[in-house]
């Protein structure tokens, strides 16, 4: 398997341009890593630690000050205007902790909406979105409105339409920050059920029970790479301890370094 996503040493600044000479903020100090085709890899870190800036990077909302960002073989931080909106909208799909679902619109319709985009022709639509729909659970549902629904059955409509257009990586912002434990549970599972049926995830959160769900553990600590931990044989409990330990360790060690 190939790396769906390669990011190289990515710097980025903010606060220093031509007129302000003033001291720049560094956000991210070098980070590189890379993310196989097939993997469910969560980034973890402190409030402040560049997670958010680097997915906002790679999510091409934001430009690295330099350094490469390769997904599905291209560089992101190449791409420009109408070309990067095409290539955000075929290879990227978005899960924020707002489902940020239209109101106007059935959850049919929303999921249906990113298809439409593409020009994808109309008779093939409804029978994609009833197939991942009922995949993903949420077949009763799909004449409802983003009002007549729970948070948790929003996000994974979500989960749905970022995946619907079958893009090389799926991004995922606090996915479960705004849950409650259950629909945490439930959107984790559909997140799982999505990387075994082949889809690529990358997802920023700081809970350790969300983490546990992924094969593998990036840590940003003061917008640098940390470290890595791999799930391998463990079983969740354990995966999630490890997780834990790891957090505990690195939040001690910025502390002390105060």
């Amino acid at each position: 398997m190939g790396h769906v996503l390669e990011v190289d040493n990515i710097v980025k600044q903010y606060g220093k341009s031509k007129k302000n000479s003033g001291a720049a903020t560094l956000a991210l100090a070098g980070v590189s890593f890379f993310v196989d085709a097939g993997e469910f890899v969560a980034i973890m870190g402190p409030s402040g630690s560049g997670k958010s800036t680097l997915l906002n990077c790679i999510s091409t909302i934001d430009a690295p000050t330099s350094g490469s960002i390769r997904v599905a073989g291209r560089d992101v931080t190449k791409i420009r205007g109408g070309e990067l909106a095409k290539f955000r909208r075929d290879q990227l799909g978005f899960v924020f902790q707002d489902s940020n679902l239209l109101d106007t619109l059935t959850v049919r319709e929303n999921i249906s909406l990113a298809l439409t985009i593409q020009k994808k022709p109309t008779s093939e639509i409804p029978p994609m979105v009833d197939e991942i729909a009922t995949r993903l659970g949420i077949a009763e549902i799909l004449e409802q409105y983003p009002y007549q629904i729970s948070g948790g059955q929003k996000q994974r409509a979500a989960a749905a339409r970022a995946v619907i257009t079958k893009p090389s990586l799926v991004l995922a912002d606090e996915p479960t920050g705004a849950l409650d434990s259950k629909s945490s549970k439930q959107l984790l599972e559909t997140f799982s059920t999505l990387n075994h049926m082949g889809s690529t995830l990358v997802m920023v959160t700081h809970d350790a029970f969300a983490a546990s769900w992924c094969s593998r553990i990036i840590f940003i600590r003061d917008g640098a790479l940390y470290g890595q931990i791999q799930r391998g044989a463990l079983n969740r409990t354990q995966f999630f301890e490890t997780i834990v330990a790891a957090t505990t360790q690195m939040e001690s060690e910025a502390a002390n370094a105060r």
